[in-house]
């Protein structure tokens, strides 16, 4: 045999040797040991608690909207049939959906801002999004076939003007 592919060949039965053990017991520490990461003590029912019932100017800044322009999607999806859940409210559930789209908060953000898992929020935001498409029809409306008043206006029609 070649002396540099045995000298290889050592080498690398010494890393084996060493390193293997070492992996080996990492591995088996950390897989024995799960801790739960939602666990704390302001969780989402608390928050949307707070921001309800505390100061006036938390739910315009957390949600962009006022306390009870806020409460009135909640009574229109409740109506549609959204329903609180076992461990998540329709409040929970549409502040969930507003703070991910106002703070374009992500999955991850939104697991540690109301402690629930990945797959509940996904499940939430979904439910939520499902009913205010229904609701659209409500709150959506076509543009009049009359021109806004700006639009008739000589100074600001070049900038309007379709290409």
């Amino acid at each position: 045999m070649d002396s540099s592919y045995q000298h290889r060949l050592k080498n690398e039965e010494e890393f084996f040797l060493f390193v293997l053990p070492t992996l080996q017991e990492a591995s088996s520490s950390q897989s024995s040991q799960r801790q739960a990461i939602h666990t704390s003590v302001r969780n989402g029912a608390t928050f949307i608690d707070e921001t309800l019932n505390g100061h006036e100017v938390l739910c315009q800044r957390r949600f962009h909207m006022e306390r009870e322009i806020f409460r009135a999607p909640v009574r229109r999806l409740r109506e549609k049939g959204l329903v609180d859940s076992r461990y998540v409210s329709v409040e929970e559930q549409l502040a969930i959906f507003l703070y991910a789209v106002s703070k374009n908060a992500s999955n991850r953000v939104l697991q540690d801002q109301f402690q629930h898992s990945g797959e509940t929020i996904s499940r939430h935001f979904a439910a939520v999004l499902n009913a205010l498409t229904q609701l659209t029809c409500h709150y959506i409306c076509l543009p009049s076939p009359h021109p806004h008043h700006i639009l008739r206006q000589p100074k600001f029609s070049p900038y309007f003007q379709v290409i």
